[in-house]
C-alpha cells in the first residue's frame, strides 16, 4: 500500500481520503488530485470562505452570520 498523512491505504484507486484527495497508489508512487475546488465570485466584504470538510467542499457564509449561505458564481 502507500502511506498519506500517517495513514495506509491500499494499492489501486482510493476515491476519498481524509484529507479529501482522489489517488491511486501503486508501487513506489502515489499520485493525488484535490476533490474541491475554491468558491470565485462571491461578495468578499460581506461573506467568508469555511472548507467543509465533511463534504469536502466550501461553504460561502455571511461574516456576521454564518449560518446563512453568500451566493457565488463559480468554481476555480
Amino acid at each position: 500500500g502507500c502511506m498519506l498523512n500517517g495513514k495506509l491505504y491500499p494499492f489501486g484507486h482510493i476515491e476519498r481520503t481524509e484529507d479529501c484527495l482522489q489517488c491511486y497508489c501503486s508501487k513506489g508512487v502515489m499520485d493525488c488530485c484535490s476533490l474541491f475546488q475554491p468558491p470565485v465570485g462571491y461578495d468578499k466584504e460581506n461573506c467568508k470562505v469555511v472548507f467543509n470538510k465533511k463534504r469536502c467542499n466550501y461553504d460561502v457564509v455571511q461574516k456576521d452570520d454564518p449560518s446563512k449561505e453568500c451566493i457565488f458564481y463559480s468554481l476555480v
